[in-house]
């Protein structure tokens, strides 16, 4: 089987920290996997320039899975979940971006 992509790494992350995530966060979280979802269709996502931004994404969701790993959702969970909203975010609005100029 071959190695998945970044964004699909990035995708399986996050979706397995939807159950991890306290309830006010957790509707977020799809609408987090949703954009990575619909990012995946997109051709930003193959370029050199979408390569940072999706590492970013990945790195996110690890450390956020790392912080949340705790017992009780602390400080550095809420920072790490806010460094993943940013993250997803800023793919998101770049693609919005291309997908503008684009057109």
């Amino acid at each position: 089987m071959a190695e998945p992509t970044l964004v699909q790494q990035a995708i399986d992350s996050v979706q397995g920290l939807v159950d991890m995530v306290p309830e006010n966060h957790r509707d977020e979280m799809k609408l987090l996997v949703k954009d990575l979802e619909e990012a995946k269709s997109t051709l930003f996502v193959r370029t050199a320039e979408a390569k940072p931004m999706l590492e970013r994404c990945v790195r996110a969701a690890e450390a956020l899975k790392e912080a949340a790993g705790a017992p009780d959702w602390s400080d550095t969970a809420e920072v790490a979940y806010g460094d993943l909203e940013r993250a997803v975010s800023k793919l998101r609005n770049t693609i919005l971006v291309r997908t503008q100029r684009a057109t």
